[in-house]
């Protein structure tokens, strides 16, 4: 295997964002045998909330957060190198849903008392809100038409909402007489009801009922929401590519280092051309992959307008959607019989690729929504 090289490519990194990086791989290092994503699989909320405060002392939760709110306001150029190893060692945590959806789509809204009164407290880890926007299975319409607020109540039905258990307290967009909003709701508020429904990788998903529930706090009002929320979403499905690149770049590491070393018929079976040539169309996807996402977040991180995000996002989501679901296949297919049980952690890596490749839209999904907004 010395002609396949599974070391990442070196992007151009400034100190800062190589200390950041260093600091993440670090993290992420002291469970690599699994062992902590396998304790919190389908146990409620699904996820480490011992991690999630030693992300918050180091800043992570407030990457997106304007400093005057209490964040560190840096770019998505500094963010994704976090994100590809919390996608490599698969950690437990809702770091995309809650700290790139769901404060972006506060920082996006026009309350500026609640963002001062809230993000702080997220960015420390204090307050964990989750963001319940989608109506249907598959849903990628943003205008809210099934939640209506009337009188200041909420009446109907938000589906898949990611990490539910964990939240706070939601923010929900509904339907006005004057266009869609968003409010905020506490998660103990009286005629809210949530049902979960546990994920393929362990997590969980929460479907909220509303029946009469009164929203605290209006987030986004009318002509400014639909704005927020798009923007938001737009970022999350970039910050989600890019932990679907760190657990297909991972799967593909630990399979090639496996197939160097299991011996069949007196030699590895790595030393096989069918399996080399196997292993560099998969490592292929991945680069092309990478290279898709660099693309994605100079325009997150430019001047750019939103719908030139939405096209950026589209693309990115729907090209690490499809290579991490064919890589992290063919990984267990390597494998051979070992990686089809479910004590082979190779498994889990697949499980991670199939959340994540459908939350916020699948491939299919984007690639219509791709050609509907360049053709």
């Amino acid at each position: 295997m010395e002609d396949i090289s599974l070391q990442s490519r070196i992007d151009v990194l400034t100190e800062e964002q190589t200390l950041i990086q260093d600091s993440a791989i670090a993290f992420v290092g002291r469970d690599e045998e699994l062992k902590n994503v396998r304790a919190h699989r389908f146990v409620q909320p699904g996820y480490d909330q011992a991690l999630w405060q030693e992300m918050a002392e180091s800043g992570w939760l407030g990457f997106l957060v304007p400093e005057s709110l209490g964040g560190m306001e840096l770019t998505f150029a500094d963010l994704h190198t976090v994100l590809i190893q919390l996608g490599k060692g698969l950690v437990p945590v809702p770091f995309t849903a809650t700290a790139v959806l769901a404060a972006r789509a506060l920082v996006g809204g026009d309350n500026e008392a609640l963002k001062t009164e809230r993000l702080p407290a997220l960015v420390s880890g204090e307050w964990k809100p989750a963001l319940a926007w989608q109506e249907g299975r598959g849903g990628m319409e943003i205008r809210a038409q099934g939640v209506k607020l009337t009188d200041g109540k909420l009446h109907g039905e938000k589906t898949y909402v990611p990490d539910a258990g964990g939240a706070d307290a939601f923010v929900v967009s509904a339907c006005t007489g004057a266009g869609t909003v968003l409010v905020l709701v506490e998660k103990d508020a009286p005629g809210l009801q949530i049902e979960y429904e546990q994920r393929v990788d362990g997590g969980f998903y929460g479907n909220l009922t509303f029946d009469g529930v009164v929203a605290s706090e209006i987030v986004a009002g009318a002509g400014c929401a639909e704005v927020a929320l798009g923007a938001a979403l737009d970022e999350a499905r970039i910050a989600a590519s890019a932990e679907l690149l760190g657990v297909m770049t991972r799967a593909l590491e630990i399979t090639v280092d496996y197939i160097s070393q299991r011996v069949q018929f007196g030699k590895p079976i790595g030393s096989f051309q069918a399996l080399q040539h196997q292993s560099v169309d998969l490592f292929i996807l991945s680069e092309i992959s990478r290279s898709v996402l660099l693309q994605a977040i100079a325009v997150a991180d430019g001047e750019g307008t939103a719908r030139e995000l939405a096209v950026a996002a589209s693309q990115v989501k729907a090209r690490c959607s499809d290579a991490a679901l064919d890589i992290t296949k063919s990984t267990i297919q390597l494998h051979g019989g070992i990686g089809y049980t479910d004590e082979a952690n190779i498994g889990l890596y697949m499980k991670r690729a199939m959340f994540l490749a459908s939350w916020l839209g699948n491939a299919t999904a984007h690639r219509a929504r791709y050609a509907s907004l360049t053709l």
